[in-house]
């Protein structure tokens, strides 16, 4: 059996709304250079935010407040890189760690018109974060745990500020970069997925909406619920709801493309299907499973590593292709071990035509650049990261809060779950 591939060009990424020119393949100098993607459609003059503290941590909290927004290092701070204030007007400080307290100062700060909240911690405890977030989250109101464990070493503090500064930016509702794509098609890519609550109790569906070139738009999501029937039920209306309201915001796209994180039942396939037909309009579709634990291996015997180049595609057949993300990028690769494999497939309930095929592989390769969690975070599909965030926060805050933030409706366009 011959199999044929061929590595994908890298990704140009675009930083500015209004320019086709503002491009550039390494996100960190293309923001230096440029700034944010909406930083000419940005609706504030400030990024208000609050910053939670225990007493024995104020000597950090005062060297935070002052590194995140002036700079440190190589970092070259908030204003600078974003192109918009970082103001901090409120400052609590708690006696101790404990959640009885955290809760407290957490409900008064999510009363206040506040953008972000900072939550500075010794270490990462699971049942602070959670007691914290899903109060300041039900309010409508993002935060970002900070953890004086990972400020300890000056070598890497720039390096840590500035990926707290970028997952912050994405948390207010920014737009940090997005693929610079030449494709004029008024596409619609919607990555649809499910997750438990901690108890393992609850299911709980959601829809993230994307443009064609990465822009992430919205996130859809219902209450919980405990029966599988009527999880499915949901679906269907949950799909036609977020369609319609990216209508409102874009036009009718000229085709949908779903990116599944896991693997669907015939019931899910049945209901998103249902879906797009009931909107009542001929519009061609995709559906791509992404199984990134795909039993396939690629290696380049060329190399001594072993390691194929990122961006290596092998194709099975028409409606299948392998792709490779965190290769090697010419001699080198950060991480060790074999490199996990993307196996794309285009189900064969799909309308859109299979000569289409290779442009969606190509686009998830791309959504692999969209990462806003991190400068150097793993290249993952942003369909499959976020549907993997997301499932996180829905087990870390449970499903009353979960409850709370989506009835809210005040981060339905906000990245909050980075």
């Amino acid at each position: 059996m011959n199999l044929y591939g061929e590595v994908l060009p890298t990704t140009e990424l675009r930083f500015d709304y209004s320019s086709t020119y503002a491009v550039a393949r390494n996100s960190r100098q293309g923001l230096k250079n440029f700034g944010p993607y909406d930083s000419s459609q940005f609706d504030k003059a400030s990024i208000r935010c609050a910053i939670i503290y225990p007493v024995s941590l104020t000597n950090m909290k005062t060297w935070f407040t002052g590194s995140i927004t002036k700079g440190e290092g190589g970092f070259v701070g908030f204003q600078k890189l974003f192109r918009i204030p970082l103001v901090f007007e409120e400052e609590r400080h708690i006696a101790r760690e404990g959640e009885k307290e955290l809760r407290e100062i957490s409900s008064l700060l999510a009363k206040m018109d506040l953008d972000l909240v900072f939550v500075l911690m010794s270490t990462r405890n699971s049942t602070l974060h959670r007691a914290c977030k899903g109060e300041l989250l039900g309010n409508g109101l993002p935060s970002q745990v900070v953890t004086s464990e990972t400020l300890q070493d000056p070598r890497q503090r720039p390096w840590v500020l500035e990926n707290i500064a970028l997952a912050s930016y994405a948390k207010v509702g920014g737009t940090p970069w997005v693929v610079s794509n030449p494709s004029r098609q008024n596409q619609l890519v919607l990555g649809v997925s499910r997750a438990q609550d901690y108890a393992k109790r609850f299911i709980v569906g959601f829809v993230t909406l994307f443009t064609q070139d990465g822009d992430f738009l919205l996130m859809h999501s219902k209450a919980p619920v405990i029966e599988w029937d009527r999880y499915v039920d949901g679906l269907t209306t949950l799909i036609c709801e977020a369609i319609r309201e990216y209508e409102k915001l874009r036009g009718v796209p000229e085709f949908i493309i779903v990116h599944f994180h896991k693997g669907p039942g015939y019931k899910e396939l049945d209901a998103i299907e249902e879906a797009l037909k009931n909107l009542g309009k001929d519009i061609p579709y995709a559906l791509l499973h992404l199984n990134e634990y795909s039993n396939f291996r690629l290696f380049d015997s060329s190399h001594s590593s072993y390691v194929p180049e990122t961006g290596l595609k092998v194709n099975l057949g028409r409606h299948q292709a392998l792709l490779l993300l965190d290769g090697r990028i010419g001699d080198q690769r950060r991480k060790m071990g074999v490199p996990r494999v993307l196996d794309v497939r285009m189900d064969k309930r799909s309308t859109l035509a299979a000569s289409e095929f290779p442009s969606l592989v190509r686009q998830v390769y791309d959504f692999s650049r969209i990462n806003w969690r991190g400068f150097n975070a793993a290249a993952i599909p942003v369909t499959i990261n976020y549907s993997k965030l997301i499932a996180d926060m829905v087990a870390e805050v449970g499903a009353d809060h979960w409850n709370k933030i989506i009835a809210s409706g005040k981060l339905r366009d906000k990245a909050w779950f980075l």
